[in-house]
């Protein structure tokens, strides 16, 4: 602005000295500069000056900002004092104009950054988030293990070997653990019948004391709970290897009257009376044969650790079953109920598995079994 004004003076001069008969007395409010008169000795005293100024605007009714020079000059053997005044921008303006054009340069800047970055790491990251979908949908039980595709970034081809090696490794030690339970299963039960039986047969002879008797009705008792065992430990690990993966809907209210008549024998027994409301039928995706040993499992544990003309109450509403029995008046340890070999009670029938594989069948199902007590009542419910 200065350079403007001193280049305005210098031109101003340069035209009034080739045109000496343009008067410069009469101040025009057009111009934007304006001579005053002054005696030598100010000319001579006077130094030329930059300065700011306000000037009022009658159309804008303020004050605005102005650039001012004020120089001495000698012209037509006169001396004057010369202003000429430029306006410029006000630092209001000026700021807010620069603050609106650098934060939208800064948030285009930053949108472009974000949307450039964000196709950039899609591309880039392609490779991992395939490898991530193929891994999610992979189950050990399925006969082929996942394949991932190759890459041409270093890292990504590394994980994708080291993931194929591991889902190999993985599904051959699962295929071994299947066959080692099958083997199992097949092996241990024969045996554990040839005893039986021949203990059986040894028992019915009639050359045996009474003493030997009890000895082998003990033996028989022992080798038909360890045929249990073999069997429920068997059936656990089954479970935990997922080798039940045929899923059907099931009708959850069916399973239940067919059970109960498993336990008639220890409902006499100890004169337990059962109460059941099915007020909406459940039918429930799932194995038909886990969702049977579940509902078993609790209608066992129900009757088995019931007492003297208790009662068992069965409630079925919709996706939900609810199983409550009388029993001790002290509750549970939850944290234990659940898990393998916990015994609450000293009772001989229980193995303390049925729970346990009551859980795992409705984790395995993605189902919610709870337990509570209150009031010498005990009560386990299901949300299929």
């Amino acid at each position: 602005m200065d350079e403007v004004l001193y280049n305005r003076k210098m031109n101003l001069l340069a035209y009034l000295e080739e045109h000496p008969e343009i008067s410069i007395a009469k101040d025009n409010p057009l111009d934007d500069f304006t001579f005053y008169p002054i005696e030598i000795s100010a000319f001579r005293s006077g130094k030329e000056s930059y300065a700011d100024t306000l000037i009022y605007e009658p159309m804008d009714a303020e004050l605005d900002e102005y650039r001012k020079l004020i120089s001495f000059v000698r012209l037509n053997d006169g001396y004057y004092k010369l202003e000429i005044v430029k306006p410029h921008l006000e630092a209001t303006e000026i700021i807010g104009t620069i603050a609106i054009t650098l934060g939208g340069l800064f948030f285009g800047l930053a949108f472009c950054f974000y949307l450039s970055n964000r196709m950039l790491s899609r591309r880039i990251w392609q490779p991992f988030y395939t490898m991530l979908d193929k891994l999610k949908n992979y189950n050990l039980g399925n006969a082929n293990t996942p394949v991932f595709p190759n890459s041409k970034i270093e890292e990504f081809q590394l994980l994708n070997n080291v993931m194929t090696e591991l889902t190999r490794k993985n599904k051959e030690v699962f295929d071994n653990q299947k066959q080692f339970v099958g083997d199992a299963s097949h092996e241990m039960q024969t045996p554990l019948s040839i005893i039986q039986s021949k203990l059986e047969a040894l028992i019915g002879q009639t050359q045996l004391s009474e003493k030997q008797s009890d000895i082998l009705e003990g033996i028989i008792g022992s080798t038909q709970r360890l045929k249990k065992l073999n069997k429920t430990l068997l059936l656990l690990a089954k479970i935990e290897n997922d080798q039940f993966l045929t899923t059907e809907e099931v009708n959850v209210d069916g399973i239940i009257g067919r059970s109960l008549e498993f336990y008639e024998e220890q409902k006499e027994a100890l004169n337990i009376r059962t109460e059941i409301d099915i007020r909406n039928e459940a039918i429930v995706q799932g194995n038909r044969l886990l969702i049977e040993i579940l509902i078993q499992n609790l209608l066992k544990n129900a009757f088995l650790h019931n007492v003297k003309d208790g009662k068992v109450i069965i409630n079925l509403d919709g996706k939900r079953l609810v199983i409550t029995n009388t029993g001790s008046e002290k509750g549970v340890d939850k944290e234990k109920l659940f898990q393998r070999f916990y015994k609450s009670s000293n009772n001989p029938d229980s193995w303390g598995l049925g729970l346990a594989i009551a859980h795992k069948i409705a984790d395995k199902g993605n189902w919610r079994l709870t337990y509570s007590h209150k009031n010498a009542l005990h009560t386990f419910t299901v949300d299929f």
